[in-house]
Parts: structure tokens; C-alpha cells; sequence
């Protein structure tokens, strides 16, 4: 009888223990709006599956990307799941990221995730945040020649994520009285 239950005992153990382990998602439906894959990040955050959080949280940022709220709410959420692992240096650089957009765009941004910020990096630990600090305001090192690619690779997405929250000029849109460039070359 007691060799039953403690064999039952550890098949209940295994079944809760996979049943409780769900795995990242392959692929996440095309169908899912911003809003979505943010309530399904931390649908996964609050059952402690940081990974498929990260992984919906980082879709956002991939999908919607290019609208500054969006941005920044996944950028939000994944400073707070870095935090809670504890991966202090990655929390760090979300967090300031997020503070030095509010800094180049101060108008028609929430202020909420600004704010947020400034109560989850004061989670970091004070030794923490003095590392990274340093580490920010270090000299940067001239490349050697076989650093310059690889260091222009990472600057591209970078780039490209500071020209998302520029406004566009006025002067783009075409004048109504002013000739095509179509129409101008064939004086």
C-alpha cells in the first residue's frame, strides 16, 4: 500500500511539475494586436515564465515598434521582468533607454512609464547602479581596425530605433502649387 502511494506520489509530482513548465512559443499568431502580446507577456510574467514573456514583450517591439507608446510599454515591461530576475545590468540599460527617450521627446509621450522607471531603478541596488553608471560614463576606446565592422553592425539597430521617434518635417509633404520633380524634368 505505501509503495502505491508514494508511486502515485511521484507521477502527480511529474505531471504538475510538466503541466506547470510550459514552454516559449515557437510562433506567436500574427493576428495579436500590441495590446495583446503585452497582456499575454505578463499573463506569462505573473505565472513566472519569463522567457515566453520576454519573448511576447520582444514581438511588440519587432511588430509595433514604430508607435513611441508601444515602444515604450514593452521596453517598460522588460526592464521589470529584467529586474525581477535580478539581471540588474540589462534593467539598468532598458530603464535609461527608456529615460533618454523621455529626454529627446518630452511632449506626447505617457508619462507614466517615465515615472515607472524612476521607481524600478531605484530597486537596483546602489553598488549596481554605481558599476553601471560607470560603465556609462566610461571613455569609449578607439576600434581597432578589426572591431570597426562588427561595432557598425551594432550601431545600425540603434540607429534605426532613434530615427522611430523623430518627427517628421513638414517640409516632406508635397506643395499642391509646386511642380512634380516628375513634371519639372521635362523642361
Amino acid at each position: 500500500m505505501k509503495k502505491k502511494i508514494i508511486i502515485a506520489s511521484v507521477i502527480f509530482a511529474g505531471l504538475a511539475l510538466f503541466c506547470g513548465c510550459q514552454t516559449v512559443p515557437k510562433e506567436i499568431p500574427e493576428d495579436l494586436d500590441a495590446r495583446q502580446l503585452i497582456q499575454r507577456g505578463q499573463d506569462n510574467f505573473d505565472e513566472h515564465r519569463y522567457k515566453a514573456a520576454e519573448k511576447y514583450f520582444n514581438t511588440v517591439l519587432e511588430r509595433y515598434g514604430d508607435d513611441p507608446k508601444h515602444y515604450l510599454e514593452a521596453k517598460y515591461e522588460l526592464g521589470h521582468l529584467y529586474l525581477k530576475q535580478k539581471k540588474y545590468s540589462a534593467a539598468y540599460d532598458t530603464f535609461m533607454e527608456i529615460e533618454e527617450i523621455y529626454k529627446s521627446v518630452p511632449v506626447g509621450l505617457p508619462g507614466s512609464y517615465k515615472i515607472l522607471c524612476g521607481i524600478e531603478l531605484a530597486k537596483i541596488p546602489a553598488e549596481k547602479i554605481k558599476e553601471f553608471e560607470a560603465r556609462r560614463n566610461a571613455p569609449k576606446e578607439e576600434p581597432t581596425p578589426a572591431q570597426e565592422p562588427v561595432q557598425a553592425q551594432e550601431a545600425a539597430p540603434a540607429a534605426q530605433e532613434n530615427l522611430t521617434f523623430q518627427e517628421p518635417e513638414e517640409a516632406a509633404a508635397p506643395n499642391e502649387n509646386e511642380p512634380s520633380s516628375a513634371e519639372g524634368s521635362n523642361e
